[in-house]
This record gives C-alpha cells, sequence and structure tokens, in this order.
C-alpha cells in the first residue's frame, strides 16, 4: 500500500459521515430544513428554468413516491411551482418561485466561495490530481 492510502480511506469516510449527517439533520435556510435531495432537485430546477417532473425524477435517479413527497414539501414551503403541461395534459412542469430562485443562487454563490477558498491553497498540479481523483470516483457510479 502506497503512503497515504489509509489516511485518504480514513478522511473519505469522515466526509461520507459528514454527508449522511447533515441530510439527516436537514440544512438550515431561514428555519426551514431542506434535506441534501431537496437541494438537488431546486438545483436542478436551477439550472433550468422549467423542468417536467419526470425529467427530474429520471435525472436524480429516485423513485416516484419519495419524489412527491420531496415535491410536496418543496412546494408548501414557497420554493417550487408545479402547473400543467401546456402541450401533455398528462404531466406537469415544475420551477422554482422567486423563493427558491434567491435560495438557488444563494447556495450556488456559497458553494463557489467555499470552493474557491479550499482551493486557493492549492497548486495546478495538486488541482489536476483532486480533478483526476473525482473523475475516478464518479467513474465509479456508471
Amino acid at each position: 500500500m502506497r503512503n497515504y492510502y489509509v489516511q485518504i480511506y480514513e478522511y473519505l469516510q469522515k466526509f461520507i459521515a459528514g454527508i449522511v449527517i447533515l441530510d439527516k439533520n436537514g440544512i438550515n435556510n431561514d428555519n426551514c430544513y431542506l434535506s441534501i435531495t431537496d437541494l438537488l432537485v431546486l438545483k436542478l430546477l436551477g439550472s433550468d428554468h422549467r423542468k417536467k417532473m419526470f425529467e427530474v425524477i429520471d435525472a436524480l435517479n429516485i423513485d416516484r413516491n419519495t419524489f412527491k413527497t420531496i415535491l410536496n414539501r418543496l412546494i408548501s414551503r414557497g420554493y417550487v411551482n408545479k402547473s400543467r403541461c401546456e402541450d401533455d395534459k398528462r404531466a406537469y412542469n415544475l420551477e422554482l418561485t422567486d423563493k427558491g430562485r434567491l435560495f438557488f443562487n444563494k447556495t450556488i454563490d456559497k458553494e463557489k466561495e467555499i470552493l474557491f477558498s479550499l482551493l486557493d491553497d492549492f497548486t495546478l498540479n495538486e488541482e489536476k490530481a483532486i480533478l483526476k481523483f473525482l473523475v475516478k470516483l464518479d467513474m465509479l457510479n456508471k
């Protein structure tokens, strides 16, 4: 084994545990707690102005019942609007409300700020190594 395998493994375990705990407790947005899946839905809708419900379900690879629970929570909290699709009356369009768009923009800005401050201390070669590692991790999901 190479020099840093054990330490990398331990930090990845801590990172994953932190994500699980964060998802369980929720992420606070003005005393409104959102799960990581809630945030993924908001981010997916924020990157496009409107998506069909089935497109979101397919993109996130979650079952319909779980998605309906998430969607109802986001609608009741004022982050998402749901409307009948004009061209297909069986389908629904989803889009962010003004409150949802504001939250989406604040979240993206905060994520970029954190990432850029972390990467500030790395050299270009270290950034390439991190990117290579993340690409390989991503390939495990395929």
